[in-house]
């Protein structure tokens, strides 16, 4: 018998590949344009959290996450490829500061530091996709968004664990997530 929080985990999967099959899909239609550099950032971002999840007991709740991860990579890969050739100063800065994210970890020997700046430096990552989506917003997928909003929901209250580097990632993408919708539908009512 599956315990609450391991169907609240399986929930947040089901929403992670639901959202992501939706996004890929949009991709390789040419309707969604991905910022290359904001996916990739979330490849890394994700990747540390994850970890430290799973070092400090998120349990079910790390496991979106984990997947979230590997998707990021993919679509960060396809996009890079696919789409964008330009990128600026901040995207190159924002890759460079998430990973000195990490020197805290690496002295400390606890996560907790590291994942307080991953999820800092992973809302402030948003910019690129909040830019794009302000004079774009036709090239991104509000669904998606709002689905992984949805997910990290019940990401977080499937953790194992309550610590700071458990639930601040999950709790901060629940809100920038949902921000990109809003801004996505506000702009796309505005240009209408």
């Amino acid at each position: 018998m599956l315990s609450p929080k391991e169907i609240y985990g399986g929930i947040a999967l089901c929403l992670a590949i639901g959202a992501y099959i939706i996004y890929i899909s949009s991709i390789l239609k040419n309707k969604t344009k991905p910022h290359a550099f904001s996916w990739l950032l979330w490849t890394l971002t994700t990747a540390v959290v994850f970890t430290a999840q799973v070092l400090k007991g998120g349990a079910a709740g790390s496991w979106s996450t984990g997947l979230t991860c590997t998707i990021c990579l993919l679509i960060g890969i396809i996009s890079l490829f696919k789409y964008d050739k330009k990128y600026t100063l901040s995207d190159i800065v924002f890759i460079s500061v998430a990973l000195l994210a990490l020197i805290p970890w690496y002295f400390t020997k606890d996560p907790t530091a590291s994942v307080v700046l991953i999820a800092s430096i992973d809302v402030v990552g948003y910019a690129p996709t909040l830019r794009k989506c302000y004079y774009y917003p036709d090239e991104e997928k509000a669904l998606t968004f709002g689905m992984n909003s949805i997910k990290h929901f019940f990401s977080f209250i499937a953790l194992g664990n309550y610590e700071i580097a458990t639930w601040i990632y999950p709790t901060s993408q629940i809100f920038m997530n949902a921000l990109v919708v809003g801004l996505i539908l506000i702009r796309r009512k505005k240009l209408a």
